[in-house]
């Protein structure tokens, strides 16, 4: 047949609107049995079987669509995919010559113009009044007909119609009508850093749904007054795409498993079932499954307590060789799952062995989960797995030596002594109400941290006018937490929570105690005073922190609510020394460096006894947790340092420290690279610190 005769029949072949439909299913539901296609293409009384098969038999004819024998299926050619395109070509162009309007809509089709559908959005989407409605819709249409445009698209319409909203004052139906996104450019910049940096297509993935949800807080979930705050530089709200969906931190102690075993519920069906743990493998198939589920729910941190003890219930003796290979497995998993998933880290802890169990038997596991955790963090460039250890009254000398080895390691590993705490610096014990007795479960809310530098410069030096600056801030702190935390229990009770909902501890969890972070403490402190005098500055400190958590737990008791404060390690130090690094013309050195965290010491100052002290009054005046960093400067690294006695040396004397060398990482072959601007394995020059990745 030539080509213009094949062309003639293909044509003719199309014209028939039941032939179209057939290819146009078959393009979009993909390859399909003679049965499904006859009933999804309309043909379903017996009748109309031999029309159908007519239909059918012409497109097969002409290679439009073929038929996968052994399969029994039929599926469109790419001849047949080309016929399609052209004719919606056809289409469209059709449409455009006929002078009327036409809107390609968000269902991905070409329709007519219709401002009924503007009326039916703004009453449906934005509760506005019918009468009002039909006044913005006729404007609306007015525009529209103004543009000499071929076509237009539904965001371009929206964007008129919000455009009309604001000049008419109408800022409420705008941001109830606003379209989340993300615009082309930052979208191509996402992708590009990813490529860049040592990101992958999960970071694209997650940044994206996380800064829908950011604008989707931020217009509709947060009070404006703290929405200007977070955006003027007065606050910062950490992981705002999580502030109306899920808790920051969550803790729970796995021994209650035991008693209580978890029913993850139909929501969650990617996951095998949880049964009874009766034996040691199940106890770890246990841990893993409940782990990977409670990250998805968490936007923070994952903190598991009683480890050890959890695995000893069930413990059935191996080699020392074969149960670091065990929990190194542990650790590589679970910090796998974490790639897709909200959590930015879980956190273990390590407490003293129980007298209810072997000791010896917690001895020899505890012993085996540091090597294993050394090993794990030697091999990941930045780990998410992290250890939170009690060396406990009687200090052993082994543990200390596992801490020191993850430690040279590059690990991040943080050692207690008085209470619970998370790896953050949050202390479990105090937030949970009851300071002497044990905590089974609880979920913070604590994602917002308040801007301490910008207040005290703000104060021109008076320390009075500070902290009373800060009791303000503090108001409306607690205030923005209680209306989130209805947010987040909404989320619990609409099931959008599947995992959470199931623990044995969910009562806790719907208690939702509130967390407010102060940072720059140091700064702020040096804002105010001139001198450099250590009693003046530890003064101030404390007064500052005192000061802060009885405001923040009057103005809460006010409410029928808890609310603490914290000294702790999180986001938002860079990005609010770069605002009022912008705003008041501050140092370029406060711009490259951030604000401090938590406490900061040098690591070569741990015999300071004053230092210590000073540090360790700051973190017992806090009443929701304080965070001692040890700092090592890069040129004390290579050995000058003794970690056993630094580690000791802070064990005991401090609530809760952290010890990590900070090691930068090699894009290319990922290796750490501990001293020096080059790496140790494949020389590269180009290398990633941790804060690039935040």
């Amino acid at each position: 047949m030539s080509a213009p005769r094949r062309v003639r029949t293909i044509y003719s072949v199309i014209a028939s609107p039941n032939r179209l439909d057939i290819l146009r299913i078959l393009n979009s539901k993909g390859p399909l049995s003679y049965s499904e296609l006859k009933t999804l293409a309309g043909f379903k009384s017996k009748k109309e079987s031999g029309k159908f098969a007519y239909h059918l038999r012409k497109l097969v004819k002409q290679t439009l669509i073929s038929l996968n024998r052994a399969e029994r299926k039929y599926t469109v050619t790419s001849l047949g995919r080309l016929v399609l395109n052209l004719t919606r070509q056809i289409e469209e162009q059709s449409m455009l010559e006929s002078g009327k309007l036409y809107v390609r809509s968000s269902r991905q089709a070409m329709e007519e113009f219709n401002a009924d559908k503007i009326l039916q959005s703004l009453v449906n989407e934005a509760g506005m009044p019918v009468e009002l409605a039909q006044k913005i819709a006729s404007e609306t249409e007015a525009r529209v007909y103004k543009f000499q445009t071929a076509y237009l698209t539904a965001p371009l319409i929206r964007e008129i119609v919000n455009s009309i909203l604001v000049e008419h004052g109408y800022e409420e139906y705008r941001h109830k009508l606003t379209r989340l996104g993300l615009p082309v450019h930052d979208v191509t910049e996402l992708i590009v850093r990813a490529g860049d940096g040592m990101e992958s297509l999960d970071y694209v993935l997650n940044k994206t749904w996380g800064k829908v949800f950011s604008e989707y807080a931020i217009l509709t979930k947060i009070p404006r007054d703290v929405s200007d705050a977070h955006l003027s530089g007065d606050i910062h709200i950490s992981n705002l795409g999580a502030w109306a969906l899920m808790p920051d931190t969550v803790y729970f102690d796995l021994n209650v498993l035991y008693t209580n075993p978890i029913n993850l519920g139909s929501k969650i069906n990617n996951v095998p079932r949880l049964g009874a743990i009766k034996t040691f493998d199940s106890a770890l198939e246990t841990l893993e499954i409940l782990a990977d589920a409670l990250s998805r729910e968490v936007s923070h941190e994952l903190c598991l307590d009683s480890l050890v003890q959890y695995l000893c219930k069930l413990y059935s003796p191996r080699s020392q060789e074969e149960q670091v290979k065990i929990f190194s497995r542990l650790f590589i998993t679970l910090s796998s799952a974490l790639s897709g998933a909200p959590t930015r880290s879980i956190s273990f802890r390590i407490g003293e062995p129980s007298k209810d169990e072997d000791v010896s038997a917690q001895i020899e596991l505890r012993d085996s989960l540091l090597n294993a955790y050394a090993k794990y963090v030697a091999s990941v460039p930045f780990p998410r797995i992290n250890l939170v250890v009690d060396l406990g009254k009687y200090m052993d000398r082994r543990v200390v030596e596992g801490i020191s080895q993850t430690i040279n390691a590059g690990g991040d590993i943080a050692v207690e002594s008085e209470g619970k705490f998370t790896f953050s610096g949050y202390r479990i014990d105090s937030i949970s109400g009851n300071p002497k007795s044990s905590v089974d479960g609880l979920a913070i809310l604590h994602n917002l941290t308040i801007n301490l530098p910008r207040l005290a410069y703000e104060s021109n030096k008076d320390e009075t006018y500070f902290r009373a600056k800060l009791a303000i801030m503090l108001q409306t702190a607690v205030n923005s937490l209680v209306s989130r935390k209805e947010l987040v229990r909404d989320s619990l009770k609409r099931g959008l929570l599947p995992a959470i909902s199931q623990l044995p501890v969910v009562s806790a969890i719907e208690d939702l105690p509130l967390v407010v972070n102060l940072l720059g403490l140091n700064e702020a402190v040096s804002s105010l005073i001139t001198e450099k005098e250590t009693v003046l500055r530890q003064e101030i400190s404390l007064k500052t922190i005192e000061t802060a958590s009885k405001v923040a737990a009057e103005k809460a008791a006010k409410l029928n609510q808890r609310a603490f404060v914290s000294v702790v390690d999180g986001e938002g130090f860079q990005r609010l020394a770069d605002i009022d690094s912008e705003r008041y013309g501050r140092s370029q050195e406060l711009r490259t460096k951030g604000y401090r965290a938590g406490v900061s010491i040098l690591a070569n100052q741990y015999d300071n006894q004053e230092l210590i002290d000073n540090a360790a009054a700051l973190c017992r005046a806090s009443n929701g947790g304080c965070l001692v960093i040890f700092d090592f400067p890069k040129t004390d690294i290579d050995g000058v340092l003794n970690l056993p006695n630094l580690v000791a040396s802070a064990s005991g004397r401090i609530p809760f420290a952290r010890f990590s060398l900070k090691p930068d990482v090699c894009k290319k072959c990922g290796m750490k690279v501990f001293n020096g601007g080059r790496c140790n394995n494949c020389k590269s020059t180009v290398l990633v610190t941790q804060a690039m990745l935040n």
